[in-house]
């Protein structure tokens, strides 16, 4: 009894402080769907941007940011899957990561140089 009494109370903490995140979806003329996903605790600042097909599934450029606006992610699906150049943007390097078919073919990184 105790057990499930600690794991209630978990649980309601857990929700009790939990952020529901701000999502704006706009269909597009080719059956296409934009989401617009917003930072929790900032509705107004974009977290990550893409599409979804008429299946509902990812398809196309997928954009992720940080809380400064800078993207730190562009990836790309097709039909859901993971497809083409994936970038991964960090402050010192760069990870360039290709799939098709929902499986990596490719990893490469660079240095990024600040001058």
């Amino acid at each position: 009894m105790k057990t499930i009494l600690k794991v209630a109370i978990l649980l309601f903490c857990v929700t009790s402080f939990a952020q529901e995140q701000k999502v704006d979806y706009k269909k597009l003329d080719n059956d296409m769907v934009k989401a617009t996903y917003y930072f929790a605790d900032n509705s107004d600042l974009v977290e990550r941007e893409g599409f979804f097909n008429a299946d509902g599934k990812l398809h196309g450029t997928w954009i992720n940011y940080d809380v400064n606006g800078s993207k730190t992610i562009i990836a790309h699906y097709k039909n859901g899957k993971k497809e083409g150049t994936w970038t991964y943007i960090k402050k010192d390097k760069v990870d360039i990561v290709t799939y098709k078919n929902n499986k990596i073919i490719d990893v490469k990184s660079e240095e990024v140089i600040l001058n």
